[in-house]
């Protein structure tokens, strides 16, 4: 997936006349994009875990099964990241760029971080309400910003600097999809008695 943003995005610097142009452009493809696949890895993550739970012999008490379904899981980490594409579409069409970088500000503000690893990871304490989709387009343009230091009519170094940018995204989100992992662990372990 990245590779595939990677090219598209160097596409974009390619064909933008600013460098504000291609940063919206593609803060609004990464933002796509990375939402949609992380919601995929998201229920995947989550049907591999029902069926491991009900693979287990506590579960097999249905009681214990339903305690675990009694959970929602699946829907908890929904509303704790608002992957919905709904949420995109809202931020085009009503919420400005310069907002999405607030919004982003404020999250990392909160988390203590602006790595949007480390953003997507305090929001599973449900103390970011803002969806995911913002917080990737607004990492996108912080992250490019930070790499991108030089006069804006430099396409090499803009197009070297969104490349090492989606890199390092796509080991945040790695990262964060292994403390999904984890919460997701750890909730099924609490159902477990003595």
């Amino acid at each position: 997936m990245f590779q595939e943003l990677s090219t598209k995005a160097n596409d974009i610097a390619e064909n933008s006349r600013t460098v504000q142009m291609a940063t919206e452009r593609i803060s609004e493809l990464v933002a796509g994009r990375v939402s949609a696949e992380s919601e995929g890895y998201i229920v995947d993550m989550y049907t591999c875990l029902a069926a491991r739970v009900k693979a287990e012999d506590y579960f097999k008490d249905p009681e214990h099964l339903n305690a675990f379904y009694r959970l929602n899981l699946r829907e908890s980490l929904n509303d704790k990241y608002h992957f919905e594409i709904k949420s995109l579409d809202s931020y085009k069409k009503g919420i400005e760029f310069k907002e999405i970088n607030h919004l982003y500000a404020a999250a990392g503000a909160a988390a203590g971080t602006l790595a949007v690893g480390g953003i997507l990871k305090f929001a599973i304490s449900e103390l970011i309400h803002i969806p995911f989709a913002i917080i990737v387009a607004g990492a996108v343009a912080a992250g490019i910003a930070t790499y991108f230091s030089v006069p804006s009519k430099n396409k090499k170094e803009y197009i070297r600097a969104v490349n090492k940018y989606l890199m390092n995204m796509e080991n945040e989100i790695l990262d964060w999809l292994n403390e999904v992992e984890i919460y997701l662990d750890s909730q099924v372990r609490s159902l477990y008695k003595g």
